[in-house]
C-alpha cells in the first residue's frame, strides 16, 4: 500500500475519532445529522464578532442572517402569526375583518377570541381615544412573546418598520411621521394604565431566535421571564443560558427579570466555542412541546408521550406528521378554531392518507366490520380518541370580578360518560369525554370551551364587542353570591345580572361609557335589560361554547369507540349520542347545564330512537 493511501486512511480514521470525541463531550446533538453545522461565530447587534469576554447580547439576525436567509425564515407563520400572508405582505389591518371589527388578522397576534387566558385584544393600529386600547404590541410582547420564537410582529410594526433600530437609534414611528401617543404599536396606554410606557429603545426588539428550535435543552422559562421584564433583545442570549438573571415576580405571579448579566463562559446548554456541533437540524418534539404544552395542554388535554398515543408509541415525532419546508412553515391540517395562513391548510398527511391510501408503508391498513357509510360521516378520531386522562379548561368566567376564573374539565365533567357525577372505579381520575360537533361534514370530537363574558351590544348589527377585563376591574361591582359553595362568587340569579348590566352603563377612568348597550354573554345565551328595565335573554351565536379540535392522543385496541361492538353505540346506554356535554356551569338557581351530544348533532328525537334502535 502506497504513502499516499496510507495518509487518506489516517486522516479519514483521525475524522471519525474528532466527530466521536465531540459526540461524547456534546450529547446535546443527535445522531441523525449529516454533518456538523459550520463554525458558528455570534456576533452583536452592530455585526462584530463577540468574545467570551462580551457583556452584550448577541443577535440571531446578524449571526444567523449571514448565511441564511432571515427574511424568509421569518415570513413563516410561526414567527408571522396573522401579521403577513404567505408573500410577506403585511395583511393585520384596522379593517381586516369588518363584521368583527376588534379582528385585526387571522393569527395569534391580531384575532381575537373569547378562549384568551385573560381576554385581552390587540389595539388597532390606529386609535382615537385611550379608552380603545387594551394591548399594545409592546405589551404582547411582554405577555406572549414566551411562546413565541422572535422575529415578525415582535420585531416589526405594522407598518413594517422597526420598532426600534439601534444602529441608527431610531423609532419606527418616526419613519411614518406619525405620534406614538395613539399608536397600537407604541403607545404608553396598557389595559388602562396611562403610564406602562413602550420603551423599545430600552427593551430593543425580539429577535428570531433560532436556537429556540434548533437547540436542545433551551431555557424557555428564563427566556419568557426576561421579557415578561422587558429585556427583549436579551431572551436568545438567556435561552441559550449565556446569562445570569435576577429573578422576581408580577401582579399575577409570574416569574420576571429584574437584572441581566451575559456570560459567555457559561456552557449548560450551549458552549460559546463548540456551538456548532450542539445545532439540531431538525427540531425535537421537546423544542415544539415546550409552547404547545401550554394552549394545547391546557384547552385539549392534550399529551404527547408513548402511553397516551400510538403514534408516539411507534416513534413518531411531531415533524413526522408535521414537516417543515425552506420557508419553515410546518405542515398543518385544518382545526375549528385555528385560520391563520388557511392557504396551508391540509398540508400535512391525513389518517386516510397514511391508512387508506398508503403514503406511508409502515402505517397498518384499517379493516373495519361495519357500514363504509360510517367512514363517511365519522372522522377516524372520533372513534381513535374515544377519552383523555389530562385534565383540561373547561370554562373561562370572565363575568364575576373582571378577573379569569378557570374551572377544568373535572369540575363538571366525570369519568362517566353518562353521569357526570358518576365516578367509575378503575379509571383514571381526570379522565373525560370529548363532546361531539360536526365540522366540514364530518363527526368530530372536540373540547368544548364554556366563556361567560361582557358585551357590548351594536343593535344594528347585532354583533356584541367583548369588554376588555381592566374595564370590569375598574367598576363598583355588585354583590355577588356563591351559590355553589367553591369560594368564587359567580353572576347568575337574574338579580346580579340587572345589578351588573347597570353598572356597566359608568364611565370608566378616561371618562367614556364602559358600555352603551352592555349584555351578558352565557351559555348559548346573550342577557341584557329590557325597555321596562327587567333582564330579557335570547339565543346568540357569540354565546355559544367554543370547540377545540382533537387530533391526538390516539388509541388503538379495545379503547377505541365500537370496539365492543355495535350496541357500544347504538343502544339505551350509548355513549357516543348520550354524551353530557356543559353548556353553562350555574343556570339562575346555580346549577349545571348540560346537553347530549345527540342535540349537537342536529339530531331529531325520531331519528335519535332509531340510532339507539328503540323500535
Amino acid at each position: 500500500m502506497g504513502v499516499l493511501a496510507l495518509k487518506k486512511i489516517g486522516i479519514f480514521f483521525l475524522s471519525i475519532s474528532v466527530a466521536l470525541f465531540f459526540s461524547f463531550l456534546y450529547p446535546t446533538s443527535i445522531a441523525s445529522q449529516d454533518s456538523f453545522h459550520e463554525k458558528i461565530i455570534l456576533k452583536g447587534c452592530d455585526g462584530n464578532p463577540l468574545t467570551l469576554e462580551s457583556k452584550i447580547p448577541y443577535s440571531p439576525r446578524k449571526t444567523c442572517g449571514g448565511c441564511h436567509d432571515y427574511d424568509q425564515i421569518t415570513n413563516g407563520y410561526h414567527f408571522q402569526q396573522g401579521r403577513t400572508d404567505g408573500t410577506g405582505k403585511i395583511v393585520i389591518s384596522d379593517t381586516f375583518d369588518p363584521k368583527y371589527p376588534w379582528n385585526l388578522s387571522s393569527g395569534m397576534y391580531g384575532r381575537y377570541t373569547v378562549a384568551s387566558m385573560n381576554l385581552s385584544q390587540l389595539s388597532k393600529k390606529v386609535n382615537q381615544h385611550p379608552s380603545e386600547i387594551d394591548k399594545s404590541s409592546f405589551s404582547f410582547v411582554q405577555a406572549c412573546g414566551g411562546c413565541h420564537p422572535g422575529g415578525g410582529w415582535s420585531e416589526y410594526d405594522r407598518r413594517g418598520h422597526l420598532y426600534y433600530d439601534e444602529e441608527s437609534k431610531k423609532f419606527g414611528y418616526k419613519d411614518s411621521g406619525g405620534s406614538p401617543l395613539l399608536d397600537g404599536d407604541y403607545t404608553p396606554f396598557n389595559n388602562g394604565n396611562a403610564d406602562d410606557r413602550a420603551p423599545w429603545d430600552q427593551s430593543g426588539v425580539s429577535e428570531a431566535d433560532c436556537f429556540f428550535c434548533h437547540l436542545k435543552g433551551y431555557l424557555w422559562k428564563e427566556r419568557e421571564a426576561t421579557l415578561r421584564g422587558k429585556f427583549f433583545k436579551y431572551g436568545p442570549t438567556v435561552g441559550a443560558g449565556w446569562a445570569d438573571i435576577k429573578l422576581s415576580h408580577d401582579e399575577s405571579g409570574n416569574s420576571k427579570v429584574d437584572e441581566v448579566t451575559v456570560d459567555y463562559s457559561k456552557k449548560e446548554v450551549a458552549d460559546f466555542e463548540n456551538l456548532n456541533v450542539q445545532i439540531v437540524r431538525r427540531p425535537s418534539d421537546e423544542n415544539c412541546w415546550s409552547c404547545h404544552a401550554v394552549a394545547d395542554g391546557k384547552r385539549r388535554g392534550r399529551q404527547w408521550n408513548s402511553e397516551t398515543d400510538v403514534h408516539n408509541a411507534k416513534g413518531l415525532r411531531c415533524i413526522s406528521c408535521h414537516p417543515g419546508n425552506k420557508d419553515h412553515n410546518f405542515a398543518k391540517g385544518n382545526t375549528i378554531q385555528q385560520t391563520v395562513r388557511s392557504d396551508l391548510n391540509n398540508t400535512m398527511n391525513s389518517c386516510e392518507d397514511c391508512h387508506y391510501k398508503g403514503k406511508s408503508k409502515n402505517a397498518p391498513k384499517y379493516k373495519h366490520p361495519f357500514s363504509p357509510r360510517h367512514m363517511k360521516i365519522i372522522a377516524c378520531q372520533t372513534c381513535h380518541i374515544p377519552f383523555l386522562t389530562s385534565s383540561a379548561d373547561l370554562v373561562y368566567d370572565f363575568s364575576s370580578s373582571g378577573r379569569t376564573h378557570i374551572y377544568e374539565t373535572f369540575k363538571f365533567l366525570s369519568t362517566d360518560p353518562l353521569d357526570p357525577k358518576r365516578v367509575v372505579p378503575g379509571m383514571a381520575p381526570h379522565t373525560w369525554y370529548p363532546a361531539l360537533t360536526k365540522w366540514k361534514g364530518r363527526i368530530v370530537p372536540a373540547k368544548s370551551l364554556v366563556v361567560m363574558y361582557w358585551g357590548d351590544l351594536d343593535p344594528k348589527t347585532n354583533v356584541v364587542r367583548p369588554i376588555p377585563l381592566w374595564k370590569i376591574q375598574e367598576l363598583r361591582k355588585p354583590p355577588l353570591k356563591d351559590d355553589d359553595g367553591d369560594g368564587v362568587p359567580e353572576v347568575n340569579s337574574l338579580d346580579e345580572i340587572k345589578a351588573f348590566l347597570k353598572a356597566l352603563k359608568e364611565k370608566d377612568k378616561f371618562e367614556n361609557p364602559v358600555a352603551t348597550y352592555p349584555v351578558l354573554m352565557k351559555g348559548g345565551f346573550l342577557y341584557q335589560l329590557g325597555k321596562k328595565g327587567e333582564v330579557e335573554k335570547m339565543k346568540h351565536e357569540q354565546a355559544e361554547v367554543l370547540d377545540f379540535s382533537l387530533s391526538h392522543n390516539v388509541m388503538s385496541g379495545s379503547d377505541v369507540v365500537g370496539a365492543q361492538g355495535c350496541k357500544e353505540c347504538h343502544s339505551k346506554k350509548s355513549s357516543f349520542f348520550l354524551r353530557k356535554v356543559l353548556i353553562d356551569p350555574w343556570d339562575e338557581k346555580g346549577k349545571p347545564v348540560y346537553i347530549e351530544n345527540w342535540e349537537r348533532l342536529g339530531i331529531d328525537e325520531e331519528k335519535l330512537s332509531r340510532l339507539l334502535m328503540d323500535q
